[in-house]
């Protein structure tokens, strides 16, 4: 209740602020203030708007996808104009007190509405930007690990943070499931946050991912699918052929890699126990989770954690807060302990259809049989 109480004073904040800037000097006529400011309640507070709809069957199919489309646009872009705004201001005030000139000066009220112009058009073509940076078909990273362990070189792709709800188009979905498929995988993981919403509204949406080509796909389970129904989703998922762990784990045939995962550890109890309970020093022990947060965990022993959750900031400037949520951001990371962490920013987006400054991915895990050496 407390974290919704201070977003709401953020999000007030924010919109009171990006008003009077727009609209709160000069004589802009009333409807073109009342203009702004339905445009930016409707940007900042599109998330409430977007349940009520739903919930109240307002909009729904193609009119509901639009019109949620739409919104978390308006809400990317307010938030985009809002930080330029925000930093335009500290950079003016600053120039105009060390040169005194008076040409700068932010009280020049044609000054100021002329920056406001410019300000607002920059602000729309990052936006611009970023639904293409989004929605575009995510690129392809490729990591090689050799370790005496492994008895037979396998290709692991991985894809988390799709995301899929109602507003998302087939077409994308599509996509991922061709990219995953284009790098000849011989299994994939898919770590948490595959849906937003519960199997009876998105079953036809997710029913794409069976399409899938590899020998097994495996899911752990992120906040989302505990958001919506985390139980009908294991079910739904086993029913579809794939592999959810769920604090379990298992050697991938007679490979010598031990592959387990666990739930999300902000949103079920992580036992890593039972995770490792089939395991031995003798395998190469890879972890699905989630979130990057257990790889602290003294009781984790995995010599690589796959993680996702953090979309790697998604829209900047918003990295620095996930990396400060989570430990870490995104990439591989070199653990004290000689284990490695590897943090994907997924290959979907959650709110606005944005990234800026931290693209979409899926990764390929090459391990190899041979020396411990990479």
């Amino acid at each position: 209740m407390s974290f919704f109480i201070a977003m709401l004073i953020v999000m007030i904040a924010c919109m009171a602020i990006t008003y009077k800037t727009l609209a709160g000097y000069g004589h802009l006529p009333v409807w073109g203030k009342l203009l702004i400011l339905l445009l930016l309640f409707i940007a900042w507070f599109s998330p409430m708007i977007l349940r009520l709809i739903r919930h109240s069957n307002l909009l729904t199919g193609v009119s509901y996808e639009i019109a949620a489309k739409g919104s978390y646009f308006l809400m990317g872009f307010a938030f985009i104009l809002f930080m330029l705004l925000f930093f335009r201001d500290i950079i003016w005030y600053i120039v105009y007190f060390i040169s005194h000139n008076q040409d700068l000066n932010p009280d020049n009220v044609r000054l100021l509405q002329r920056n406001n112009l410019i300000t607002v058009a920059l602000a729309l073509l990052i936006a611009l930007y970023s639904v293409y940076e989004a929605n575009k078909t995510p690129s392809v990273k490729e990591i090689n690990i050799t370790d005496a362990r492994i008895k037979e070189d396998m290709r692991l792709v991985v894809a988390s943070d799709l995301h899929i709800d109602t507003a998302t188009p087939m077409w994308q979905i599509r996509h991922i499931v061709e990219q995953i498929n284009q790098q000849n995988p011989d299994y994939v993981l898919l770590v948490g946050d595959i849906i937003d919403d519960e199997p009876d509204v998105l079953k036809e949406k997710v029913a794409e991912l069976k399409n899938i080509k590899a020998k097994n796909v495996y899911v752990s389970l992120g906040n989302h699918e505990y958001y919506n129904a985390p139980i009908k989703w294991m079910i739904e998922f086993t029913h579809m052929g794939f592999d959810v762990l769920h604090n379990t784990g298992a050697e991938i045939g007679q490979t010598g890699v031990y592959l387990a995962g666990i739930p999300d550890a902000n949103s079920a109890t992580v036992n890593f126990k039972k995770a490792l309970y089939a395991s031995s020093d003798d395998y190469y022990k890879v972890l699905m989770s989630h979130s990057p947060r257990p790889v602290k965990n003294e009781e984790n022993t995995f010599d690589l954690q796959i993680s996702g959750h953090t979309h790697g900031g998604q829209i900047f400037p918003f990295h620095f807060l996930a990396k400060e949520a989570n430990g870490y951001l995104a990439g591989m990371y070199n653990l004290e302990n000689g284990n490695k962490l590897y943090i994907t920013r997924g290959a979907g987006y959650w709110g606005p259809p944005m990234r800026l400054l931290a693209p979409s991915d899926i990764t390929v895990f090459n391990l190899k049989a041979g020396q411990n050496a990479e």
